[in-house]
């Protein structure tokens, strides 16, 4: 009975002697990875992991509680032009190039204008799930914008002319397909009190607009707004007055002193995604 009692103590003196061994090694491997890993961030801290910064050349303030995305998809892109006359003389360098995205997959749009007389780029993104809108300025390489909850009442895109302030538009009748798309004429004035035109050169404007007959020919996510957005569309429509939210396909606007924008489309390119980042103003 004796031996195979000893057998069995010297057994486990053995498996304890192997464990404590076993256990020096692993936590000594760990300690030497520690050590390791202290002298490299000594000796190179340029190695250690730097915190993101913000870019430099994209400042964007407005309301912190407003969510946007960096990056947005869409898959509808609008090319037009504008051209700026001074009686009947154009203007040299004058109106702007316009690139406006839709999405099919999500109730956003973006619209990307760039002076040609100064180079300056204006973006805007609507982002109806998010309720939030961003206007973006960029010139020399640097941006800055604000981001603001989204509505349609105050929002106003940058195109040509400021559409925003136009008064109550009403229907001509006429009918045309403009770059495959089928469009109806109204015509519209400026609200001459808004302090934007008072006291202006363009005080006084004639607004001769093409609009789509369907906004989902070319803005194919508009059905997939939140419900209280289609319906304040709705009351708007009704009342005469234009929710920006479907850009114009050709507009001819006629300011009182003479001067005259007139934005066409060149073509529309649909069904190729395209990524848009908020740093694209800067390149």
């Amino acid at each position: 009975m004796k031996k195979p009692i000893l057998l069995t103590a010297l057994l486990l003196l053995c498996m304890q002697a192997s464990q404590a061994q076993l256990l020096k090694k692993i936590t000594g491997k760990q300690k030497q990875q520690a050590d390791s890993e202290e002298t490299v961030d000594e000796s190179f801290p340029q190695l250690r992991e730097k915190n993101k910064q913000p870019d430099p050349t994209l400042l964007i303030g407005g309301d912190e509680k407003v969510q946007i995305d960096s990056s947005y998809e869409y898959d509808v892109a609008v090319y037009q032009e504008s051209e700026a006359f001074q009686g009947s003389q154009r203007v040299i360098d004058g109106g702007e190039d316009i690139v406006v995205y839709y999405s099919s997959t999500a109730a956003a749009f973006c619209i990307q204008l760039t002076s040609r007389s100064t180079a300056a780029r204006y973006h805007f993104y609507g982002d109806f799930q998010r309720e939030s809108q961003l206007m973006l300025t960029g010139i020399g390489g640097f941006a800055s914008g604000d981001k603001s909850r989204l509505d349609l009442k105050d929002m106003e895109p940058v195109y040509p002319g400021e559409i925003g302030y136009l008064s109550q538009l009403t229907r001509t009748g006429s009918k045309k397909v403009i770059a495959g798309v089928a469009c109806e004429e109204y015509v519209a004035h400026n609200l001459r009190h808004d302090p934007r035109v008072v006291n202006t050169n363009h005080a006084k404007v004639t607004a001769y607009v093409w609009i789509p007959m369907d906004p989902h020919s070319v803005f194919p996510g508009y059905s997939l707004m939140p419900g209280h957005f289609k319906n304040q569309i709705e009351r708007m429509r009704i009342a005469g007055s234009y929710p920006p939210v479907v850009m114009p396909l050709e507009m001819f606007l006629e300011y009182g002193n003479g001067d005259k924008v007139f934005t066409h489309t060149t073509h529309i390119i649909i069904n190729e995604k395209r990524k848009v980042t908020l740093t694209d103003i800067n390149r």
